[in-house]
């Protein structure tokens, strides 16, 4: 940037609250293993440099776009979750229907959990996976779909606490949401 430091408006730009959780991808010519920990350093969410191919920077925006989304989006209640007769202990990864135990996997409970934390709020396959924590990075989408169809079968007559929103995700119908 002709006439400034970009590292200065970096700083500038974290400092103040309107812009510090705007996304900051950095790229530059200088490509020093210094001049990349100190812009990280700095608050770069990513820092990417010359040379470099547009489809490589575009996948960059993507994924730091998709971080600020689930940054951004409400997470799971750190306590316990009750709804419609579930109850979900995050710290024991314990889940109940009316008392009695559900014998849920761990992606299972984490997806059940992210939904009836949320009740009423469609989720995408993309955010359980993403905020799932026991997905590993390369999770297809559909997957999803097969702990989704488990989780039914293990709720019984309280599978329908769980709607398929076509072409969207899911969402936790809880009758008093």
């Amino acid at each position: 940037m002709p006439g400034a430091d970009g590292r200065l408006i970096l700083k500038s730009l974290k400092a103040d609250p309107g812009t510090a959780p705007v996304p900051v991808i950095m790229l530059t010519g200088c490509s020093s293993e210094g001049d990349k920990v100190l812009g990280l350093t700095l608050g770069a969410d990513d820092y990417v440099t010359k040379p470099f191919g547009a489809l490589e920077l575009l996948a960059r925006i993507q994924t730091v776009l998709r971080r600020a989304r689930s940054a951004a989006a409400p997470q799971p209640a750190a306590g316990l979750v009750e709804a419609a007769g579930l109850k979900l202990d995050p710290s024991s990864g314990e889940a109940s229907y009316h008392g009695k135990p559900l014998k849920l996997q761990p992606k299972e409970f984490e997806i059940l959990l992210l939904l009836a934390s949320q009740p009423g709020r469609v989720l995408t396959r993309t955010y359980l996976i993403e905020n799932a924590s026991s997905y590993g990075m390369a999770v297809p989408t559909r997957a999803v779909d097969t702990h989704i169809k488990n989780l039914r079968k293990k709720l019984g007559k309280a599978a329908g606490l769980i709607e398929t929103i076509p072409k969207r995700g899911y969402r936790f119908a809880a009758p008093d949401a």
